[in-house]
């Protein structure tokens, strides 16, 4: 049976649950509903996570400066003012962010490709649907550029896998570091990625594809790249139409026939 000190907390995150997936956001409203009930003028709890080390939280999303860092510490828990919180519920609340964070991580890394960091094909393919569906709703263009890398196999066989995959996440950087906010960038094969370029009509792309050509210019291992385009809603608003369309366009570039 839980405390009736504990109680509020397994409540709020049921609430949560009920709204949406624990995450960095419930950090935040535990945080808030901690404050409303002890009237604390601040708060921050410290957890630890193996793959991105120690991570601090602020009541109200405020910034934490060295000065405050050097009197909370970097060890994992709950520190607050007024100290009135009783330890257990300070333990229950650090427990419930330690969650929180590493169900936020896990949902993170099941949406990122492994290799390059951007989305996977999954994550991806739930992407377009939804750019579709509202192209298709209410008339919203965006362009999709697919992409594929030009004689990535020789790169391996002339100088290994091991710089094949660098390659790769070079790539990957250059399209994170080319898109805008709200954009999408994938790796969704090989040697192949694809972006959705969202309130975007065909000629933003241009302008996409020389920021990429920019950025893998200045990589150890220049690459060159063939894209393929389709907009939505003109071309389609079906998310495999428009992967048909641009993979054609792709290999008319190339003076392949797409079987």
């Amino acid at each position: 049976m839980l405390h009736s000190s504990e109680s509020w907390l397994f409540r709020s995150i049921i609430d949560e649950l009920s709204r949406d997936e624990l995450g960095i956001s419930f950090i935040y409203r535990v945080l808030d509903r901690l404050a409303d009930k002890y009237g604390l003028s601040d708060a921050v709890v410290t957890v630890v996570q193996e793959s991105c080390g120690t991570q601090a939280f602020r009541l109200g999303n405020r910034s934490i400066d060295a000065e405050l860092l050097s009197r909370i510490g970097t060890s994992p828990g709950l520190y607050c003012e007024p100290s009135s919180v009783h330890e257990d519920e300070r333990e229950a609340v650090r427990m419930a962010c330690q969650l929180a964070l590493s169900t936020h991580l896990a949902r993170f890394r099941a949406e990122r490709d492994w290799l390059t960091s951007i989305s996977n094909r999954r994550s991806f393919d739930a992407a377009l649907k939804v750019a579709a569906a509202r192209s298709a709703r209410y008339g919203w263009a965006f362009t999709l550029v697919v992409i594929d890398l030009n004689e990535f196999k020789s790169i391996n066989d002339r100088a290994g896998h091991e710089v094949g995959d660098d390659v790769l996440r070079q790539f990957g950087l250059a399209l994170r570091r080319s898109i805008r906010s709200g954009d999408t960038a994938a790796r969704i094969g090989g040697d192949e990625f694809a972006v959705i370029l969202n309130n975007a009509e065909g000629s933003e792309a241009s302008g996409f594809i020389e920021r990429v050509r920019a950025q893998t210019k200045a990589s150890d291992e220049v690459v060159d790249f063939t894209t393929g385009t389709a907009v939505s809603p003109r071309d389609s608003t079906d998310p495999k139409e428009l992967l048909r369309i641009a993979d054609a366009r792709l290999y008319e570039k190339r003076g392949i026939a797409l079987t």
